[in-house]
């Protein structure tokens, strides 16, 4: 493969002093004690998510879209659910996305969250909760979903327990997890969802690279003024598909019983109930 040449093109990057925080604490990470000591906080042995692709390419199944089949799945046997804005786009002045279209947290120990200390943190109902996922859906926005204990250390949603779920819709001005591309492999929490493809028709590539801007996991490269992907590092958010203009770009699933199999990894690590 030949080494990507430079270009007058750069990836969104994040500069505001919580995403530089979040970056240099993910850097130390790579250092073995820490590393460490890092595995045990993330627990990887439980910690477990998925990004959900967002794309209308991917058709229908049972009259629904992909992301709304997955997050009303746990929406409906949740016990408990809190909404609040979203902090990274408030913190990034987020131009492009609906602030209010944030962070869900599903479950029991959702509870637990202290509502006075994040920005219009609100216990919801189940159809308020569907709304949300709807409109976020129609706002561009990729849910991710999981059990990810930082988060129930930073909501002192503990102790963690399996029933606290995340349910982020992000864009790219995600600071948290575009800073995980800065750390240590062993930390990669966050899978992609099986039967999942991105692909790069490189015949029909006009060299835009819009695609390359949006992704915030480094897996979208410019080689020779065309747009490649590394499967290693995408993780199916198919944001890239959605800005590129002459369908040079598809995403597809190669089986919708796919669905069922990610409903199913995600259970087996967290209960909503």
């Amino acid at each position: 493969m030949k080494k990507a040449q430079p270009i007058d093109l750069k990836p969104i990057e994040i500069d505001t002093p919580r995403a530089k925080r979040y970056k240099k604490l993910i850097k130390l990470t790579k250092i073995p004690g820490i590393k460490f000591f890092a595995k045990r906080f993330f627990d990887m042995k439980n910690s477990n998510g998925s990004p959900i692709p967002i794309n209308v390419c991917l058709g229908t199944y049972e009259e629904k879209v992909l992301p709304l089949i997955v997050t009303e799945h746990f929406i409906k046997k949740a016990s408990h659910i809190v909404m609040m804005d979203c902090g990274c786009r408030l913190a990034n002045n987020c131009q492009n996305h609906d602030v209010h279209q944030g962070c869900t947290w599903i479950g029991q120990a959702s509870e637990r969250i202290d509502l006075s200390k994040w920005p219009n943190a609100r216990h919801a109902t189940i159809e308020e909760a569907l709304e949300r996922e709807r409109l976020a859906y129609e706002n561009g926005l990729v849910p991710t979903l999981g059990r990810l204990r930082p988060d129930s250390v930073k909501y002192e949603a503990l102790p963690d327990d399996g029933h606290f779920m995340s349910l982020c819709h992000c864009c790219s001005c995600c600071c948290i997890l575009s800073a995980m591309k800065y750390g240590s492999s062993a930390l990669k929490f966050l899978q992609k969802m099986e039967g999942i493809e991105v692909k790069v028709n490189r015949d029909i590539c006009v060299g835009c690279g819009d695609c390359f801007k949006v992704c915030i996991f480094d897996a979208m490269k410019m080689i020779d003024g065309k747009a490649f992907i590394d499967q290693n590092e995408c993780i199916g958010c198919g944001r890239c598909e959605r800005t590129y203009p002459n369908d040079a770009i598809t995403i597809t699933l190669d089986d919708y019983s796919r669905i069922d199999e990610l409903i199913t990894r995600i259970e087996s690590r967290v209960d909503v109930t």
